[in-house]
């Protein structure tokens, strides 16, 4: 049985009376939206399948779809095109279009948008609602928003619309949890699935966001926020019991820890990471804690890029393709080939119509491979990334911070452009680059009440507001300095 039919036949009920999302409650748009998402799931599955030569006429034509409709609808990008020939564009010629980093992009943020009834400032009140209801989906009954630090520091604000958001979606569940020889799904349809995500609850990150939109009779989620202490953590897990474990590596290399000193008592099936390198060290302990678990690892950005594994316990990844177009550069901004490890990356996203992305500066530094996957699908082959750094801290006592202590509330200030963290012995400094004003006190007191919840005494949290930053010569910036041991 294939995942669509498992999907399908579990939620006949959500297309019987089909319901209308407008003006509709959350859970009923939900439901809608699924329903419609799945109405689309074989398609998606399909397109894995195709040819080089039919993924590639593909690949032209979205463009060409995708520049029409920027060069007529946004105001930078009938300027930004305005000497190109859209009509008959194909990827060959991508270089002729500007490329754009994440500060231009906000900068720009309105007139990039091809809606005209958004706006930056109508999207931050949402992300600013956001902040104080975790669960929140829909901005007008239609539009689902992002909230991104990056590896850079730099804040980005993304937005989809509702088929965009189904597509976002799509290209990341289309791949079905093979076994090593993709010779059976591991989850079986006939039983009820248990999931257990330890994460950031606000749907301001999008596995969390996605996770309340799509509803499937047969799946109970349980939600664990991430910055929990950890201790109430283990605590529901043993009690969940869950058949799926999902983190970052970071946190399933603390739950692996736990487990080795018997505090931690379950034996999930399958474990999913993400949002994070998955580093050699931490697959082999997933592997040594519990070694018949099969690991799937994602490579995702709230940009829409993404990169899949196609089995259990693959160091590869397969890229979206039909979805996106990915330019890897060197420093001098020149492609590269196979087997080289870029500089940066130019992304382009080929389904986002209300914001386009359009050869987009990406820091990540993804490893294509000069090689075709066994599975069949001949989307390009990746090496799991392990270019990002570890952003938490340790303080005394083995006291452990998850960097998204610090992210998450200074994400939902729309005035915070850029930020670094600065571990100090018994709390941070952290610099700021404002661009109007913060509610600093109450800034403060967040991140303080946080660090106290997890153990530390008296924390101490600085705001020090600085005109500019010092930026590495690779153009990034160190966002999360660690104390030096004395």
């Amino acid at each position: 049985m294939s995942l669509f039919d498992f999907i399908h036949r579990l939620n006949r009920t959500l297309t019987r009376n089909p319901i209308l999302y407008r003006h509709q409650d959350t859970e009923r748009m939900t439901i809608q939206q699924t329903s419609d998402m799945l109405a689309k799931y074989q398609e998606y599955q399909n397109a894995l399948f195709c040819s080089p030569e039919k993924l590639q006429q593909m690949r032209d034509e979205q463009l060409r779809k995708l520049l029409i409709h920027a060069k007529l609808n946004s105001p930078w990008y009938q300027k930004a095109l305005a000497h190109i020939n859209v009509e008959n564009f194909t990827e060959e010629r991508l270089s002729e279009i500007p490329i754009m980093d994440k500060m231009t992009f906000m900068k720009n943020w309105d007139s990039i948008v091809t809606d005209r009834k958004l706006s930056l400032a109508l999207v931050e009140k949402h992300i600013a609602k956001m902040r104080r209801h975790n669960n929140l989906l829909y901005l007008h009954d239609r539009y689902h928003v992002l909230a991104s630090g990056g590896s850079t520091g730099t804040r980005g604000v993304f937005i989809y619309d509702w088929e965009e958001w189904n597509k976002y979606y799509l290209y990341i569940i289309r791949h079905p949890l093979y076994n090593h020889d993709r010779s059976q799904i591991l989850i079986d349809p006939a039983q009820k699935t248990t999931i257990a995500q330890v994460i950031v609850t606000n749907t301001v990150y999008a596995i969390y966001s996605l996770s309340l939109t799509y509803k499937f009779d047969n799946i109970k989620t349980h939600y664990f926020p991430i910055t929990l202490p950890l201790n109430q953590i283990i605590a529901h897990l043993n009690t969940t019991q869950a058949d799926i474990l999902q983190g970052t590596p970071s946190t399933i290399h603390k739950l692996c820890l736990e487990a080795l000193k018997e505090h931690l008592r379950i034996q999930p099936k399958v474990i999913c990471v993400g949002g994070e390198p998955l580093y050699k060290p931490i697959r082999e302990l997933i592997k040594k804690v519990w070694p018949n678990v099969f690991i799937f690892n994602t490579y995702g950005t709230s940009e829409g890029l993404f990169g899949m594994n196609c089995c259990a316990d693959s160091e590869v990844m397969h890229l979206n393709d039909d979805a996106c177009i990915v330019e890897p550069v060197d420093e001098l901004n020149r492609p590269v080939r196979k087997e080289v490890i870029p500089y940066r990356l130019y992304f382009t996203n080929l389904y986002n119509y209300t914001l386009p992305i359009i050869r987009y500066e990406v820091s990540d530094q993804l490893f294509f491979l000069d090689k075709k996957c066994t599975c069949g699908i001949q989307h390009q082959l990746i090496a799991e990334p392990q270019g990002r750094p570890e952003f938490d801290f340790i303080y005394p006592g083995n006291i452990f911070v998850h960097h998204l202590i610090f992210v998450t509330p200074l994400l939902h200030e729309k005035n915070v452009r850029e930020y670094q963290v600065i571990q100090t012995k018994n709390g941070v400094d952290i610099k700021v680059l404002t661009t109007g004003y913060v509610d600093k006190i109450q800034l403060k007191n967040h991140i303080c009440d946080q660090l106290s919840n997890l153990g530390i005494v008296k924390p101490q949290v600085k705001l020090i507001e600085v005109s500019e930053f010092e930026y590495l010569p690779s153009g990034k910036l160190r966002r999360f300095l660690k104390l030096n041991p004395s």
